[in-house]
């Protein structure tokens, strides 16, 4: 092997180093952005991150996606967290002006505004909504027209979340389906409360 390609391998490997050590120091945070076009704004950031060369400082983008069972009993994937993209990213004046410009970003969740850069994720949060058991709880064969056996609940009571994309989370559940067998749960999503559509099989009773 000449000087030459040894000293190309070395570069290379300086920078494969670089780029891991750079990655170690990144941390997740929150978009917010129109709901229905995360999948337009999740496309425009990759893009925005070839144009400006910005792989050293942008990592992972995700779009948190869980399966349910639709109205006909059949399994279809939704967004779990409507309105919000994820990003792994080493947060600077440039990578937050860059990400908040790129159109139908709406802003960071966890910035005051006036200047002030987003708080990131706590890891708690991070293994809470991204690293996660997606598998959905199995149903009954017996197909009833009314769900309300399903539940220990009733309405206003506050419940544990216990499976899907919000596993762990606490709510106070505000409207009951016992047609569809889902009820409406007030959760506090990112400093706010947020209301979410969880099956009956998925929430507990605090306290029973």
């Amino acid at each position: 092997m000449n000087k030459k390609n040894e000293h190309d391998i070395k570069n290379v490997n300086d920078n494969e180093n670089q780029t891991r050590s750079q990655a170690s120091n990144a941390q997740w945070y929150v978009i917010n952005c129109n709901k229905g076009h995360e999948r337009r704004v999740y496309e425009d950031l990759k893009q925005k991150i070839e144009t400006l060369n910005l792989k050293d400082k942008i990592f992972d983008i995700k779009i948190v996606e869980e399966t349910i069972t639709n109205k006909d009993k059949k399994p279809e994937i939704k967004n779990a967290f409507p309105g919000y993209i994820f990003i792994n990213m080493i947060m600077t004046d440039e990578t937050w002006y860059d990400v908040r410009n790129t159109p139908g970003v709406t802003g960071f969740i966890g910035s005051s505004g006036r200047g002030i850069k987003p708080l990131p994720l706590s890891e708690k949060e991070v293994n809470t909504m991204l690293h996660r058991d997606n598998k959905q709880p199995k149903k009954e064969s017996v197909v009833k027209k009314d769900k309300s056996d399903e539940r220990d609940f009733q309405l206003n009571d506050y419940v544990h979340i216990i499976s899907g994309a919000l596993k762990g989370h606490e709510g106070q559940v505000s409207q009951l389906d016992d047609d569809k067998g889902v009820a409406t749960v007030n959760i506090d999503f990112f400093g706010r409360s947020t209301p979410v559509k969880v099956e009956y099989v998925a929430c507990k009773k605090i306290g029973s």
